[in-house]
């Protein structure tokens, strides 16, 4: 099976999550938006990992999976690394398939009948896994000392692991 690669064209937040475009996915997973938008629950699951490119590039990436679906991997590059700071904190993500809902609102989402369908992926927790993530990271910089990207990763994903919760 052969899971689509994709980068975020825009990446931005809300109040409670992490918003990412990638307009291709209205189109690309468009029998998944029809079975969330006929009610279906769908299971997923999630993971963080680091790639290096043939071209020598690390990225991070957000692998992504379903039931009775390819999935899909969510790729950010070095310059989209400091979004993971705050993906910690809001700990969801907004994955929308489609430019609309961000530049016009939900109102162009609603079908005639008044119903709301957006084409959009939530994904809850999605902090879980950057400790792991970190502790690779991390490895990988006590034996490549001299990659600053690794460096600069390390130190962003430590700033993860810090935010602590106080309850009254």
């Amino acid at each position: 099976m052969v899971k689509q690669v994709v980068f975020p064209e825009f990446l931005g937040e809300s109040e409670i999550a992490v918003v990412i475009i990638i307009p291709s996915l209205k189109e690309d997973m468009g029998d998944l938006y029809e079975r969330f938008h006929s009610g279906e629950e769908i299971d997923y699951w999630f993971s963080w990992d680091l790639v290096v490119t043939n071209t020598a590039e690390y990225l991070v990436v957000l692998e992504i999976d379903w039931d009775r679906g390819e999935g899909l991997i969510v790729a950010f590059t070095p310059e989209m690394w400091e979004f993971i700071n705050l993906i910690a904190q809001k700990q969801n993500l907004v994955i929308l398939g489609d430019w609309g809902a961000l530049e016009e609102g939900a109102s162009l989402a609603f079908e005639e009948e008044g119903e709301y369908r957006p084409y959009a992926l939530l994904i809850r927790d999605v902090h879980t896994g950057l400790e792991k993530l970190y502790d690779h990271v991390k490895e990988l910089v006590s034996v490549n000392r001299e990659v600053e990207e690794l460096a600069k990763l390390q130190l962003i994903l430590e700033g993860t692991g810090s935010q602590s919760t106080t309850y009254h």
